[in-house]
């Protein structure tokens, strides 16, 4: 039997050599530290994506997603986007967990004519870049929208809180700058340090001047050392947050904590009546079934929304013809994107396909309303 093997290896090759080559995909996350759920839901969102599309022999290639562990370093997502560009040649750099674990790749992918696809950020320090295309809308949009919200019902007044670095400052001015266009006046700022837990200053410094609500621009973590230290005091200001926040985390490690806090949405609910209504909702879920069991939440369905998103581009860049420019240069052409209830527009002047914003607030059994 073994010397019919080499013979049967190599009548495939000829019959389809363009399909032995892998068009990669880098991706860079947290696949282990305190942020590697998250990182996981992220890189199996689109694992589900490209399973389908290699089944079907979708683009004439298969597609290899490789993603490396940043544990939610700087340095190491540096070092990583330098792998993924030069010992595995990716095509594209797809899915950052963060502007600041992305805002390194940039000179790489400008350098290397890449795409730097679908970072899990709304920051304005990403999106001024060429090579960026996003399917989220701007922390702007999002501050806008809770704005307006919170406006409605007399809450006008609010405070910001960012991490006390570059990213940091960049979001707390995208988003207090949702307010003065408004007309209102600039909302103060207070900072915390990315990473660690928050201090009582700090705590002090959100409730000073009584405003209305937090308006916070950090992850869960930093909400959760807010909410548990003013729980069951008299002065219980509330918290609305960008979708940075991670709601399925803020959901699971805070509970009943949390409850009625409201947090903006980019890309539809996972819930289960949308598994049944919204048809890219109803893929995604199905996509992620099929592939290892799990179960749809909203970082696993943006991961999968860009997926799709991409394939689309990388058909338009020749499939198994694309290459790194033409993948690239493809994006700002591929116009209405349309995945089935929820739709994306690209323009050689509008890299960033969506500007919706949804607001939910965590309600009993820890469940996301709107």
């Amino acid at each position: 039997m073994k010397r019919f093997l080499v013979p049967i290896a190599f009548v495939l090759a000829a019959i389809s050599p363009a399909w032995a080559q892998d068009i990669v995909i880098g991706q860079s996350v947290p696949l282990s530290g305190n942020n590697a759920d998250i990182g996981r839901d992220m890189r199996d969102g689109a694992l589900a994506v490209f399973a389908q599309a290699n089944a079907s022999k979708e683009l004439g290639r298969p597609i290899k997603l490789i993603t490396l562990d940043n544990a939610n370093n700087r340095q190491r997502a540096l070092e990583n986007s330098q792998q993924l560009l030069g010992q595995h040649a990716a095509m594209v750099l797809f899915g950052y967990n963060s502007a600041t674990n992305s805002l390194d790749a940039l000179p790489l992918a400008e350098q290397n004519k890449v795409l730097f696809f679908a970072p899990f950020s709304g920051s304005m320090s990403l999106r001024k870049h060429p090579n960026v295309y996003t399917i989220r809308a701007s922390y702007h949009d999002e501050a806008a929208k809770v704005m307006e919200a919170k406006r409605t019902v007399g809450s006008d007044k609010t405070v910001i809180l960012h991490y006390d670095d570059e990213v940091g400052r960049s979001n707390y001015e995208a988003s207090a700058a949702a307010f003065t266009e408004a007309g209102l006046p600039k909302p103060k700022g207070v900072a915390t340090k990315r990473g660690a837990a928050m201090d009582a200053a700090t705590i002090d410094a959100l409730q000073k001047d009584t405003p209305h609500y937090v308006l916070a621009t950090t992850q869960f973590s930093q909400v959760g050392d807010y909410l548990k230290a003013i729980e069951g005091k008299p002065q219980q200001i509330p918290v609305a947050a960008l979708s940075f926040v991670n709601p399925d985390e803020l959901a699971e490690s805070l509970g009943g904590v949390a409850r009625g806090t409201v947090v903006s949405q980019v890309i539809p609910s996972p819930r289960s009546s949308n598994q049944v209504a919204v048809p890219v909702v109803k893929s995604c879920a199905e996509a992620l079934t099929a592939f290892n069991g799990g179960k749809l939440n909203y970082t696993s369905l943006e991961s999968c929304i860009a997926a799709k998103t991409l394939l689309v581009a990388l058909k338009k860049a020749g499939g198994a013809k694309a290459t790194r420019d033409s993948v690239l240069q493809a994006m700002g052409t591929l116009g209405r994107v349309d995945l089935g209830g929820y739709a994306l527009n690209y323009s050689p002047t509008s890299r960033h396909g969506s500007t919706m914003v949804d607001l939910t607030i965590l309600s009993r059994g820890n469940r996301f309303v709107q």
